[in-house]
């Protein structure tokens, strides 16, 4: 793992382009591997896509895990931190009065066929070139107006920090034992009665204990998919007790069966008899 500095962070920005904003926006292909941007801000609004291994992204107020095919929305001047765990990520930059609804956090976005396509084509029009062809100026402007829809639409999908340690532990507890993580379980890990537990988890993270665990349910079982492991399994070893329990809240959260969704991934177009 190679981690920047806040000087070689910044020196790259400078080289990818993001200290001087103009235009309606352009692409960028990341090919370095396994590199820690330090903390840092830009003057674009960014979409940022997985296309070929798992990228965390750090805001001050949340932990984003993006998996192959995961996107995450980095609004202008938010301070943040990157992490590419592999090689491959695709970014599109937006100029800052491109999506008017774009102010805020940090967030994860579920990614739809238009979105993934609309991403990859782009990437023929980097910092430099895009500024100069009129029909790159149209398609960037198009882009951020649907990055609004996407913006309204989706709930924010994400791992909510915490800084109290009895919700740290809370938390770690659940990552160790998604299976069977339940809220006694949680609160019992934090040292706390349930009552106060689901106070104190709220206050901390601005939802709920039920509403956060299923929400890293889902995360994880993406993470899980993209390594080519069988749907069945990951149901369960996400805590889902029926195969179609699992389904449907991963449908419902990503728009996309999981069966689906790991046959995309890893480049099957037919069943190969591991989906179940």
């Amino acid at each position: 793992m190679y981690r920047l500095s806040a000087e070689e962070t910044a020196a790259a920005l400078k080289t990818f382009g993001l200290d001087r904003p103009s235009g309606s926006g352009f692409a960028f292909r990341d090919d370095t591997s396994s590199t820690r941007y330090d903390w840092h801000a830009h003057d674009y609004h960014q979409l940022i896509y997985a296309t070929d291994s798992a990228i965390q992204i750090e805001s001050r107020n949340a932990c984003h895990l993006l998996p192959p095919g995961g996107a995450a929305w980095i609004p202008a001047h938010a301070s943040h931190r990157t992490l590419l765990a592999g090689r491959g990520g695709a970014s599109l930059f937006l100029a800052p009065n491109g999506a008017s609804c774009a102010g805020g956090e940090v967030r994860s976005l579920s990614t739809s066929p238009v979105m993934r396509e609309m991403i990859l084509h782009a990437l023929r029009w980097p910092w430099g070139e895009a500024e100069r062809d009129p029909v790159a100026r149209s398609f960037f402007q198009t882009f951020a107006l649907m990055c609004d829809e996407w913006l309204r639409r989706d709930p924010p999908f994400g791992f909510p920090k915490a800084r109290h340690a009895g919700i740290c532990r809370a938390m770690d507890y659940a990552f160790a034992n998604l299976a069977t993580a339940s809220q006694s379980g949680a609160s019992t890990a934090a040292a706390m009665s349930e009552r106060s537990f689901r106070r104190r988890f709220t206050e901390e993270t601005g939802v709920s204990w039920q509403a956060w665990i299923a929400q890293t349910r889902i995360l994880s079982a993406m993470a899980m998919l993209a390594e080519g492991r069988r749907v069945t399994e990951i149901a369960a070893d996400v805590g889902y007790a029926s195969l179609s329990a699992f389904a449907q809240a991963f449908t419902r959260s990503t728009g996309e069966r999981p069966g689906d969704y790991r046959r995309r991934l890893l480049g099957r177009t037919s069943d190969d008899g591991r989906d179940a």
